[in-house]
């Protein structure tokens, strides 16, 4: 058993887990900290842990804290932190190469 901290901090992307099966990553959002709109190989849950975000892909929604949206691999979204927040985000099948950690 191991245990993750999933308290906000400096780090703004933290891979948290990989098992082969899915990936886990943690997110700590300053307020008006924006992920462009992306894509990526694998479906996803994305877990609001603290704070609110604005979520953009078929259409522009506000998340709070214990909110939890799933969104299907390859289609565009965007993220915008409208307070300082907390999010978990896992990928499933865990991709090879996302887009996001790519140079």
């Amino acid at each position: 058993m191991k245990r993750y901290p999933l308290s906000f901090e400096e780090t703004f992307i933290r891979p948290m887990l990989e098992n082969g099966v899915s990936k886990v990553v943690k997110f700590s959002f300053p307020k008006g900290k924006r992920l462009q709109k992306h894509k990526t190989s694998s479906d996803i849950l994305l877990f609001v842990l603290q704070g609110t975000i604005r979520f953009t892909a078929h259409e522009e929604v506000e998340l709070a804290a214990a909110s939890m949206i799933s969104l299907e691999k390859q289609v565009e979204h965007a993220i915008e932190a409208l307070e300082d927040s907390v999010v978990v985000l896992v990928l499933t099948p865990s991709p090879e190469a996302h887009s996001m950690f790519s140079p």
